[in-house]
């Protein structure tokens, strides 16, 4: 409940919409909400769901943002 702990989450789906544009973005969150409702998901689905429907290789944005080591610089 530390504080980067919350402001990771944001800073990953920030970059995330920027990266894939808002019409995806949102296309996203609803797919996942709608397969993961009153159930449990992890990380790499979310991440596999991401690439499937913005038809993108993610991995850079996802090592950078979720799993690289402090506050990455903005592009």
């Amino acid at each position: 409940s530390d504080p980067p702990v919350y402001g990771r989450g944001a800073m990953v789906l920030h970059q995330l919409r920027r990266a894939v544009g808002d019409k995806t973005f949102f296309t996203i969150l609803r797919t996942w909400l709608r397969d993961h409702r009153h159930g449990n998901a992890d990380t790499k689905q979310f991440i596999e769901l991401c690439e499937r429907k913005s038809g993108k290789d993610l991995t850079r944005l996802f090592d950078v943002w979720l799993y690289g080591e402090g506050k990455p610089k903005k592009p």
